[in-house]
């Protein structure tokens, strides 16, 4: 299942795009995260949006993740949702 992560203004204008992984390092970890934390909330069919109060807990869960689960991909969304708190702005997950 390909996930692809839009980083929105305030307008929900898309300003940037990153998908998922070949082993989608991004996916596994949401869905590996604890019930009740914000990653949990990742929808893996259908789509999935995060506002600047859950963008902040977003990206510190993200930074959190042990050294082993954390790649290329899942340090690119825990930046594309500290850009969009500061843009104001939102993190749209698309799912498959």
């Amino acid at each position: 299942m390909a996930v692809s992560i839009y980083l929105e203004n305030g307008a929900h204008e898309r300003v940037a795009r990153v998908g998922d992984d070949l082993d989608e390092s991004f996916l596994s970890a949401c869905q590996a995260a604890p019930d009740g934390s914000v990653m949990s909330g990742v929808f893996s069919v259908g789509d999935t949006m995060f506002n600047e109060q859950q963008l902040e807990q977003f990206a510190r869960e993200l930074d959190q993740l042990p050294e082993e689960r954390k790649t290329g991909t899942t340090r690119q969304v825990a930046d594309m949702a500290r850009r969009a708190a500061a843009l104001r702005g939102y993190l749209f997950i698309s799912g498959d």
